[in-house]
């Protein structure tokens, strides 16, 4: 059994994420990580957004409109309960098959399909008059915020719940609302055993993570460690996965066959310093961001505002493969100003905030242009000044 250091682990797992691999697309940042969280919080850029800027830089935030969400057309990915709400590649959706049949067996989805359910036939109704709809152009008495599930209505219950068992499926989104449609191909069946399809989520979590636990890799897609584990013992001794040990880490690893092998970076990456969302693949599973980066992530948003430490909604700052600071940034539309409402870093000396201060200039910068600010403000809170230079 192999033995890596924890630096070799980094390296890996963010070459495999495609961080460092020099990825020019949008199709080739869904192909490497093969999800994106969906997340409607939207003071900077929405979470679905970041994955791609992280790897490719400024790009068309209309593509990206285009291939996620349709524009009009028919998008080019689709939306499932994979890790949480996210975008999938068309060709995983057979892989969900066994969620979507436990969702469909569960007495909450099955009191929905009775035909007694006057309030589910008439939402059937209109979906087959009509074609895909948004929520707000349901009309009935019973579409408006209630106190439980978010608040939603009776009639968002219903669609969400017949989503989550692929009765009704997301037919893109207009203004971030989503299109609900019946699913033309509900009942087909995928030809995949349940055995299969955990098992191909598996490796394809393995070859996104790089380097991963059974608990890194249940999470990926929602998977829980019991299920997990028999699959992975079983592609281990097919020689779809091997076993590695990571420095300090207290469980063992997985590895696909290959990726030990692999180049790593020559060092010429033209952006070392990236903006990281919180629901990228790099940071969702706070614990594995600490084992693999010794860096403690607490999303504080829903922290009181006089009790937050660094803010509502702070970014990641990765340098080289060692994440070394966070930014809370808001995107202030109508005057068209990028705000850096607080600027931290994870104790660097002197001598590498004067290196890596130009770095994290350029990068809020490009951010500045991607999201179509004018103007941006520096910092007045956290322990990294950032003034020169700043227009």
């Amino acid at each position: 059994m192999q033995t890596l250091s924890a630096q070799e682990a980094r390296q890996i797992s963010l070459a495999s994420l495609g961080v460092t691999r020099g990825l020019e697309t949008i199709d080739q940042v869904i192909e490497t990580l093969n999800l994106i969280q969906i997340d409607s919080v939207n003071v900077f850029a929405r979470a679905h957004l970041m994955p791609a800027f992280t790897r490719i830089g400024n790009y068309d935030l209309a593509e990206f409109e285009r291939l996620a969400f349709g524009a009009g057309a028919k998008p080019s990915y689709l939306e499932y309960w994979a890790h949480c709400q996210a975008l999938i590649p068309e060709r995983d959706w057979k892989l969900f098959e066994f969620r979507r049949n436990e969702y469909l067996n569960k007495p909450s989805i099955q009191e929905i399909l009775k035909p007694g359910n006057k309030t589910a036939q008439w939402v059937f109704g209109e979906l087959r008059q009509n074609g895909a709809m948004t929520i707000s152009e349901f009309e009935h008495d019973l579409n408006k915020r209630g106190g439980s599930w978010w608040g939603w209505s009776e009639v968002k219950v219903i669609l969400e719940r017949l989503v989550f068992a692929g009765v009704v499926v997301s037919a893109g989104r207009h203004n971030f609302q989503r299109k609900y449609s019946l699913n033309p191909s509900f009942g087909e069946s995928s030809g995949l055993t349940k055995d299969q399809q955990i098992q191909t989520l598996l490796v394809q979590a393995a070859t996104s993570l790089g380097v991963a636990t059974e608990a890194d890799l249940a999470d990926y897609y929602r998977l829980t460690r019991p299920t997990a584990r028999p699959h992975l013992k079983q592609l281990v001794e097919q020689g779809a996965l091997e076993i590695v040990e990571v420095d300090s880490w207290k469980d063992l690893a997985f590895i696909a066959p290959g990726l030990l092998s692999k180049p790593q970076p020559d060092g010429t990456d033209q952006r070392p310093l990236k903006l990281v969302n919180p629901f990228d693949p790099i940071m969702w599973n706070r614990e594995r961001t600490k084992r693999l980066f010794d860096f403690d992530y607490l999303i504080e948003i829903y922290t009181p505002e006089a009790k937050r430490k660094y803010g509502y909604y702070t970014l990641g700052l990765l340098y080289g493969d060692r994440l070394i600071g966070r930014v809370d940034l808001k995107h202030e539309r109508k005057g068209r100003q990028l705000i850096v409402q607080s600027l931290w870093h994870e104790n660097l000396a002197a001598a590498e905030l004067e290196e890596i201060t130009p770095w994290l200039q350029q990068e809020l910068e490009l951010s500045m242009n991607w999201v179509g600010a004018e103007t941006l403000i520096p910092p007045t809170k956290g322990n990294w000044p950032l003034m020169a230079g700043l227009s």
